[in-house]
């Protein structure tokens, strides 16, 4: 029987190709900080030590992929966002890049290489990648295209901005609006690119403002999807086979819709039945997810989290085209014994 190295059953898992087991991946950022002892301060403004708690986090864990992160505001820096340093709290937007909808059309797309805490990230991917060599997959950070766009001028702004457009008032302002997506459109392009050349497999887009629970089908369809196509299209000619769609919330009514992105995986969140998952879009994508992140990893034990695995493989077709996952980013203070017990029931388990 085979025996294959992480990196390897996680391209393989993408291509549909025959694995030794379930490949398993949480989706996992700042529980490192924790595993490894350091300030969360330090950890999203260091590379080195982000890139230590990492792989600090993967020696107990001996997780699939390493997940490099913190925040969604990185990117967002550059363009002007004002956010938080706190000692013990990931960074929280404290102030848009402009003041109105009108000045973002002086914005342009940002250089990765220089522009905000872009830098910071290309680094510590690097630096996994330097010190793990080809053995176990590194995942990007990413934001997506419509949640970026939105830290321009404030979520709540954005929101109704682009509601104003779907309801045609006069005050509608499109042509800013199209504007910005393609700012963060192409942002995200340079960005995902970077993360690529610096060494992750795995390029993620999260665009969780474009959640149902946020918009309707009708919004995600035409000031979201249109987006992230181009990203992933851009991505794809760069080479990338390993892009990824994380977005929160219920999804099932746009599960199509996410297909058709050119993700090459779509992780799914808990709200999401797997089956239905495997159903819709099983056969075009693969699937990731979707144990619990509260009730069942922080909150839960050995024993809920093993059922809980069991029970997204079985929902998902027993592992083909298939990464055993989170629903979403794994908390904080999540017991690492929980995320081992979720590590060891995929090893246990062989590919249907």
């Amino acid at each position: 029987m085979m025996r294959l190295h992480s990196r390897e059953r996680i391209l393989r898992t993408i291509r549909r190709q025959p694995t030794d087991c379930v490949a398993v991946a949480p989706y996992m950022y700042d529980v490192a900080a924790v595993a490894a002892g350091v300030s969360l301060r330090d950890y999203y403004t260091d590379a080195g030590v982000m890139s230590h708690a990492q792989l600090s986090l993967h020696e107990l864990v001996q997780q699939d992929v390493i997940c490099v992160g913190s925040d969604n505001f990185y990117i967002a820096e550059g363009f002007g966002c004002q956010t938080t340093r706190d000692e013990n709290e990931l960074p929280a937007l404290l102030k848009p890049a402009v003041d109105s909808l009108k000045d973002v059309l002086s914005i342009q797309p940002l250089d990765p290489y220089t522009d905000g805490r872009m830098p910071l990230m290309l680094e510590a991917i690097a630096k996994v990648r330097a010190a793990i060599g080809d053995e176990v997959a590194v995942r990007s950070p990413g934001t997506g295209p419509f949640a970026l766009a939105s830290y321009l001028i404030g979520t709540q702004q954005w929101l109704l901005e682009v509601g104003m457009i779907e309801a045609a008032m006069d005050e509608a302002d499109e042509k800013a609006v199209r504007h910005a997506l393609d700012v963060t459109s192409e942002t995200l392009i340079r960005f995902g690119k970077a993360c690529a050349d610096a060494g992750a497999d795995i390029i993620h887009c999260g665009d969780s403002l474009a959640s149902c629970d946020m918009i309707s089908p009708q919004t995600y369809q035409r000031f979201a999807l249109p987006y992230q196509q181009r990203v992933f299209r851009a991505w794809k000619a760069h080479g990338i086979t390993g892009s990824i769609l994380h977005i929160c919330g219920n999804s099932t009514k746009v599960l199509d819709l996410y297909a058709e992105t050119g993700a090459d995986l779509i992780e799914i969140d808990n709200m999401v039945d797997l089956a239905t998952a495997r159903q819709k879009i099983g056969d075009r994508v693969t699937l990731v997810g979707n144990v619990h992140t509260v009730t069942e990893l922080l909150q839960g034990n050995r024993q809920t989290v093993r059922e809980a695995s069991q029970r997204c493989i079985e929902q998902a077709g027993g592992g083909r085209g298939f990464v055993l996952g989170s629903g979403c980013i794994v908390p904080r203070r999540t017991p690492i014994e929980n995320l081992q017990e979720m590590v060891s029931v995929a090893r246990q388990t062989p590919v249907e």
